[in-house]
């Protein structure tokens, strides 16, 4: 708020007339408390008070800690001089008036101050002075300023006038503490605005970083959010080992795979968790080969990304300016590094999984092409003997080959699903898009069941709503329904009765296989679409399998756009399957 130094003027007394009440000081009361701008009080104390108590000049300064600031001074011709200057509190013991005022907390009146224990910068104009009254500024009975008077004319302070100067100081006290707490309270929340920025910025670069899905991916969003944060010319990250950094990510792929000492100064911010900043001095000693990629830069910072207590990498930042990095965007970063450190950690886990699933996917596929080839020929060799081309067998021999071949057909069984589990979990397995018509391959899928059905005497009813079709693959159709069929089939303890029904459901089509089998227990209906995951009812141990039918078909579903789901079970009564796919259009 603007002072009124006109208005003030006209309600202060005449030069040489007492002051008779406290309207004056009222007035000056609500006029300084009308602002809470600490120099705008600081201002209008001043100018009111040098006018209310008839002074010369007025000087007003603050006691903070151990040392006396000099705020400000004015005179009445009007001048406002801010000052700034400190001083050491023990400079007033030469100045035994202030001394006295300080410790008694009350006014203290005089004749001139002691020129010779006087800062050389102040004693021409103390020696102007002849009078002088020296105010504390008290808050709850601590001096927190006072306000020294002068006048110039031979007209001392008098005791008449120690209850009005007494009340100045109070209310100059009061005006001011409550201009500071206010600045304090406005410096506080600026600070906490800053910090909540930085935060944002923070979450926003992590968020940012999070959404990529590859680790060369979230390498890159690491060292280009960074290098945004504090304004950084280039970047590299680097992950720690021992002494030694080995660079993992540069921005254009320069020294990757690199290893390099670390400085001492770099391994005690490391050590400590804090970013380090050096300058282009500090880097004379960079190891030969290392020369050519700081030289260009004048400023380096080093910040050590902190997840869980592990240092899991360092954020290398150089700036080719010879200008400090700014210690709030250092804060950020240091804010941004530990949401950094945990998405890099979580980043080099999810490629480390996923390489060594790629790896396991591959060894399988291998491994059953490889397993086939003996089954062929072994499976080959067992028909040709049944079949009688070496010869008539004995019936004890022939009751062996077809056991051998049962066998043998099983085991293929089990390496084409394995070989299936390969290509689906390596994403090599690319369904076709076609329309298939619901009834073909259920009809299909049951005709294929049927000499399973007629061995057990079970019976397969269908409700299909008919002209039904969805986006598909007709052989992945086909392995899904002969799965659900063969398993509805083989767990029973009476002739199965098994029903298929088929519905259009909004833009999907559901096809529905419900037995009247055992059932699937609580425990185990959480688990079953795991793989190898089979049931833990006595009578599914006592069945051949391998675990791998419903994980497959499910996974088949999902890779052409479906699902698969138990939609109920309960043990001893049976289970409901549904399979879900994308309608085709009509």
């Amino acid at each position: 708020m603007a002072s009124e130094p006109a208005t003030a003027i006209a309600r202060s007394p005449l030069p040489g007339q007492p002051v008779e009440d406290g309207g004056e000081f009222v007035q000056m009361a609500l006029d300084v408390a009308g602002s809470l701008d600490p120099r705008e009080v600081i201002a209008r104390i001043l100018e009111r008070g040098t006018h209310a108590v008839q002074a010369d000049r007025g000087t007003l300064s603050s006691l903070v800690d151990d040392y006396v600031v000099v705020e400000a001074t004015y005179g009445r011709a009007g001048e406002l001089t801010w000052v700034g200057q400190r001083y050491s509190l023990d400079y007033f013991e030469g100045q035994p008036l202030v001394k006295t005022a300080i410790e008694t907390l009350q006014p203290a009146f005089g004749g001139q101050l002691a020129l010779d224990k006087a800062a050389p910068e102040f004693r021409q104009a103390l020696a102007n002075v002849r009078h002088v009254a020296v105010l504390p500024l008290v808050h709850r009975g601590h001096a927190i300023g006072m306000l020294v008077f002068s006048r110039y004319e031979d007209r001392p302070f008098t005791a008449d006038e120690r209850a009005a100067l007494t009340l100045l100081g109070t209310i100059s006290g009061l005006a001011l503490r409550n201009a500071r707490l206010y600045e304090e309270g406005e410096a506080a929340r600026e600070r906490a605005d800053a910090t909540a920025a930085r935060l944002r910025a923070a979450v926003d670069a992590a968020e940012d970083v999070a959404s990529q899905v590859r680790l060369d991916q979230v390498l890159g969003r690491l060292l280009e959010r960074a290098a945004a944060s504090v304004g950084a010319d280039g970047t590299s990250l680097a992950r720690l080992d021992g002494a030694e950094m080995v660079i993992e990510s540069t921005p254009t792929g320069d020294l990757v795979g690199t290893r390099w000492p670390l400085m001492p100064k770099v391994l005690a911010g490391v050590a400590a968790g804090r970013a380090v900043e050096l300058s282009a001095a500090e880097y004379t000693g960079a190891p030969p080969g290392l020369e050519s990629v700081v030289q260009p830069y004048r400023r380096f910072l080093v910040a050590p990304l902190v997840a869980g207590g592990e240092t899991t990498g360092l954020l290398a930042m150089g700036r080719k300016t010879d200008e400090p990095f700014d210690p709030a965007a250092v804060q950020s970063l240091q804010q941004f590094s530990t949401l950094g450190a945990l998405l890099l950690r979580n980043a080099r886990l999810i490629e480390q999984a996923r390489d060594a699933e790629q790896a396991k996917s591959e060894f399988m596929s291998i491994a059953v092409h490889e397993l086939r080839a003996p089954l062929t020929v072994t499976g080959g060799y067992l028909s040709l003997a049944l079949e009688g081309a070496f010869g008539e067998l004995p019936q004890g021999l022939r009751d062996v080959l077809e056991t051998a071949q049962r066998k043998t057909e099983e085991a293929k069984t089990l390496a084409d699903e394995l070989l299936t589990v390969a290509r689906l979990e390596g994403k090599a397995l690319t369904p076709m898009a076609d329309r298939v018509s619901v009834s073909d391959a259920v009809s299909k899928a049951i005709a294929r069941a049927r000499p399973r059905a007629e061995l057990v005497h079970a019976t397969v009813d269908v409700d299909d709503a008919g002209g039904l079709a969805v986006l598909a693959d007709e052989t992945l159709v086909g392995k899904v329904l002969d799965n659900l069929l063969n398993n509805a089939l083989t767990y029973a303890d009476h002739a199965p009765r098994i029903r298929v029904g088929a519905r259009q459901e909004g833009q999907e089509v559901s096809v529905t296989v419900a037995d009247d089998g055992i059932g699937i227990s609580l425990q185990d209906q959480v688990r079953i679409f795991a793989r190898f995951a089979r049931g833990t009812d006595p009578m599914v141990a006592e069945k051949p399998g391998t675990g791998l039918g419903l994980y497959l078909s499910r996974g088949l579903a999902e890779q052409m756009g479906g699902s698969l789901q138990l939609q109920s079970s309960q043990a001893g009564k049976g289970s409901i399957f549904v399979l879900r796919l994308p309608a085709a259009s009509s």
